[in-house]
């Protein structure tokens, strides 16, 4: 049996609250180690945010012991408040379990929506499409 090896990470985005966004953000944790946070100010001069980690993210639960699916929705449902409301976050997650798990997907947040978008999905689609067939399908999991 093998490990889940992933690391994950974000687009710079601009936040209503930066204060508040920091203190946020120091709630949140890792499966493997902290979550780095990054600011930066953007060529008009406006402060940006990114963040990530290796593992994965969990939540904003205050004990990693008790961690529970609600823990990613709370942590999903904070991003949404402080993100801009003419920006969107982008978290970037890659990894592998040995050669049987390839993953690559993303969630899109903006203050009003929430979207996951998964690379092998994506690829599949677009193969169908190429090939002319909607119902072309193939394993990539294995």
């Amino acid at each position: 049996m093998a490990n889940y090896c992933c690391a994950t990470r974000t687009n710079y985005f601009r936040v209503k609250d930066p204060e508040s966004f920091k203190s946020f953000m120091h709630t949140v944790y890792g499966s493997e180690e902290p979550v780095d946070v990054w600011e930066e100010t953007d060529r008009s001069g406006n402060k940006v945010f990114g963040f990530g980690c290796y593992g994965v993210i969990a939540g904003v639960c205050g004990d990693e012991e008790e961690y529970e699916e609600s823990c990613y929705d709370d942590f999903i449902e904070g991003l949404q408040r402080y993100v801009a409301d003419d920006d969107a976050i982008i978290i970037l997650e890659s990894g592998n379990e040995k050669l049987r798990y390839l993953v690559g997907q993303a969630e899109i947040i903006t203050s009003k929506e929430y979207r996951f978008v998964n690379i092998a999905d994506i690829a599949k689609l677009r193969a169908a499409e190429l090939l002319n067939n909607p119902n072309w399908s193939t394993k990539l999991s294995y």
